[in-house]
């Protein structure tokens, strides 16, 4: 899967659910995710040449994600993504560390997932920091019409994940985030 995605900032999360409700956007998730990050030894000093979750939702489902390392193309954000489900989250975190991967960040957030036509959008809420809306598309300017779509031009948008957020606009620990 090749991901192009962008993320509005500090947006209103009871706005943003009715006015994608009122276009006709379908809620497909609405749950907290718990989520471990993993690399090798040698990509501990920041430098992964890739990057290796393993994710629950609060209903129980569990999946490790592979993700490439991005690149930036405009105003969004491309990788590559593999996603396996797997039916237990933490036999997946043991067998990780049991092939010698390293558990090095811990992060939970809640999120509302909808689809609308080519798009999907998440509404992410981190513990003490404010709401942001992902949105992906087809191309950079599909996802620049999502934005227009739901009047959010004025709001301020990043492309980078949300390690660089976290850490760098609101000064918050990444590697250990709990409710």
């Amino acid at each position: 899967m090749h991901e192009i995605e962008t993320k509005v900032l500090e947006v209103d999360t009871e706005g943003i659910k009715q006015k994608l409700k009122s276009l006709g956007a379908r809620e497909t998730q609405n749950t907290r995710l718990y989520v471990d990050w993993y690399c090798t030894k040698e990509a501990l000093d920041g430098k992964h040449p890739w990057y290796l979750r393993v994710r629950k939702t609060s209903n129980g489902k569990s999946e490790i994600s592979w993700k490439s390392l991005e690149k930036f193309v405009g105003n969004t954000r491309q990788s590559q993504e593999i996603n396996i489900n797997v039916s237990d989250f933490e036999r997946a975190k043991s067998l990780l560390g049991a092939v010698g991967l390293v558990h090095y960040a811990h992060q939970e957030k809640d999120r509302i997932s909808f689809v609308l036509k080519d798009w999907n959008f998440d509404l992410d809420q981190y513990p003490g920091m404010p709401a942001y809306l992902e949105i992906e598309g087809n191309s950079e300017e599909h996802v620049m019409e999502a934005i227009e779509l739901l009047e959010l031009q004025n709001h301020q948008t990043l492309s980078q994940g949300e390690t660089k957020l976290i850490k760098e606009k609101y000064g918050l620990n990444w590697h250990d985030m709990h409710f």
